[in-house]
């Protein structure tokens, strides 16, 4: 049933995240919902309108469509609202054409930065759709779905009411309808807690970027270079409540999360006043750190900060708007790992003016920032960007390459002195670069002494050892040393402070070479300090398993064996017992 008032009932909303068209392997961020899509349903749920989301773009779900249809003949919702990208929007697409089939008298909008940056595109593509929600969404999605409740037929879809509503694409007979750009909503604080509905790990405290990167819509898709933040108590209401459902990681997106360094280090006070026991990640900017504000942000339970620093030559940094000198960026990243946060460095390759001699300028910086985390995208364009609208520009590209089913745009298809083989050669060489050195990164890391950091160095240490050991550094090839690299890590984290990971994976480590007597030492002493960690226990009673000292392992055991791991290692220790038992009568 569409929606009707005459006909009762509570509005029902669905907030649909398509999959990409391509299938994401390791880019997990491709498969998180949008912290818009919450706030959107937030807002909806407070003024009394039913709303769920639905994330087709979580790895669980291998056939999108026919989720989709189960969820719509289960829901029968009366607006759908996807949220959007350029990788995205085939998806979108064909989900809102069988929306129309199954719910036929149901409102499909799209927002995002892919709809509100091709709206022309997608409304031309797609009959199906009749709203595009453009930037910030909140207002707009909110007096639209008022509005729409006292709308009869979707014939009139553009009434008065739909008319007055800004932020809003849609068609007007052969024309398409634009109502300018959304009201900025100043104070955020305004805006209901998403955490209130939904559990969550992706957050911002602030909108907007003050930047001028050539490669990234954020400033065009705001509506505006200026920075709006929520207040260090609102976010930190949002964390605690996330907190209480038991989330304890978080991802928190802000272009330049420390922007506003007072506001950050208010939050981090809160945080560790709360005693949360969490840990976060954010992204920042390296001339917008700084050692006080670190030490903040560690003990509040930061552990990982990305920094964009693209790349080593000021000619390409200057092409795609982001002229910080490199000292800058290498201070930051030793600071950064000094306080013991992992240090992650963005770059890009493929740029206007790229060559084998940038590249190498590339790795020259890479090997003085010593990044403990790096992530080497290739550039391209998207609607929304400075590099894209110069391309248009130009006349390299036109609009319409947006019909072919492909996800993004790379500069090199535009660029007569680039192409796809020399590019690739870019990205594998810095790759190539970084794993090769990394294991000398980590080990060369300089901590600050300051005792009150003691345990958090233990617990960075700890943290980094355990990539190389158990995991992804583990499974790569191209890093050398990962297990004496592990090893020398764990042990600088126990000359800190007690830290459980550190036994446990030196531990391991050290059975996994044999050493089991050197192991039983690690492990008795970590369950000194530990003493009804399961892990450590069930570590312990393996290594005796090993020894063939199957009664001490099962005395090791038996404390845990309420969980299912612990009482496999107990039948088999009792059944060995049981057979030299046998053997010795």
């Amino acid at each position: 049933m569409g929606l009707d008032c005459d006909e009762g009932g509570v509005v029902k909303t669905l907030f649909v995240n398509p999959a990409c068209k391509d299938l994401r392997v390791t880019d997990t961020d491709a498969q998180v919902v949008p912290i818009g899509l919450y706030y959107l349903a937030a807002q909806l749920l407070d003024a009394g309108f039913e709303a769920a989301i639905l994330n087709l773009a979580q790895a669980e779900i291998t056939d999108p469509e026919q989720a989709f249809t189960t969820t719509l003949q289960k829901v029968k919702p009366d607006i759908i609202g996807f949220s959007v990208t350029s990788a995205s929007r085939f998806s979108a697409m064909g989900l809102a054409r069988t929306a129309k089939n199954l719910v036929p008298r149901t409102w499909i909008m799209m927002g995002g930065p892919g709809a509100t940056f091709m709206a022309d595109h997608i409304m031309a593509a797609c009959a199906a759709v009749d709203f595009i929600v453009k930037g910030e969404g909140e207002i707009t999605c909110l007096a639209l779905a008022k509005t729409l409740t006292k709308t009869k037929a979707l014939a009139q879809q553009n009434a008065p009411g739909v008319r007055q509503i800004p932020g809003l694409v849609f068609r007007d007979g052969p024309r398409l309808k634009d109502t300018g750009n959304p009201p900025l909503i100043q104070n955020l604080d305004q805006l209901a807690h998403p955490s209130q509905y939904f559990g969550f790990q992706h957050l911002a405290m602030s909108r907007g970027c003050p930047g001028t990167c050539t490669f990234c819509g954020s400033p065009k898709f705001w509506g505006t270079r200026q920075v709006r933040s929520h207040s260090a108590d609102w976010f930190a209401h949002e964390i605690t409540a996330l907190a209480a459902k038991g989330i304890s990681h978080f991802y928190i997106s802000d272009d330049t999360f420390t922007m506003d360094r007072d506001r950050v280090i208010s939050l981090c006070q809160k945080l560790i006043s709360a005693d949360l026991s969490i840990t976060w990640n954010a992204i920042s900017r390296v001339d917008h750190v700084d050692p006080e504000l670190l030490a903040w942000m560690r003990k509040a339970g930061c552990i990982q900060i990305s920094f964009g620093v693209e790349s080593g030559s000021d000619a390409i940094k200057k092409h795609l708007g982001k002229p910080v000198p490199n000292h800058l960026a290498v201070q930051a990243f030793r600071w950064t790992a000094a306080y013991g946060i992992v240090p992650r460095a963005y770059f890009i390759y493929g740029s206007p003016g790229e060559t084998d001699d940038t590249i190498n300028q590339s790795i020259d910086l890479l090997m003085n920032l010593q990044p403990l985390g790096a992530v080497f995208y290739m550039l391209v364009l998207f609607p929304g960007t400075r590099l894209y609208d110069r391309a248009i520009k130009k006349g390299w590209v036109t609009a319409d390459i947006w019909h072919k089913k492909m996800e993004d745009l790379p500069w090199f298809a535009v660029d007569d002195t680039l192409d796809f083989s020399q590019v690739k050669i870019f990205g594998d060489t810095l790759r190539q670069a970084f794993y090769t050195h990394l294991s000398h990164f980590a080990t060369k890391v300089s901590l600050i002494d300051d005792p009150s950091l003691y345990r958090f160095h233990a617990d960075f240490l700890s943290r980094l050892a355990m990539t190389f050991s158990h995991g992804a550094y583990a499974q790569d090839d191209r890093v050398q040393n990962s297990d004496s690299t592990a090893r020398i890590l764990f042990e600088k984290a126990l000359a800190y402070h007690p830290d459980l990971r550190a036994f446990l994976g030196l531990g391991m480590l050290l059975q996994k070479s044999g050493q089991f007597d050197d192991a039983l030492q690690v492990l008795n002493q970590g369950l000194i300090h530990f003493a009804d960690s399961k892990d450590l226990g069930l570590c312990k009673g393996i290594c005796l398993m090993n020894q063939k000292k199957f009664h001490a392992a099962l005395n090791c055991l038996s404390p845990f064996n309420q969980f299912a791991d612990v009482r496999h290692y107990v039948s088999i220790c009792s059944k060995e017992l049981e057979k030299n038992h046998e053997q010795t009568l």
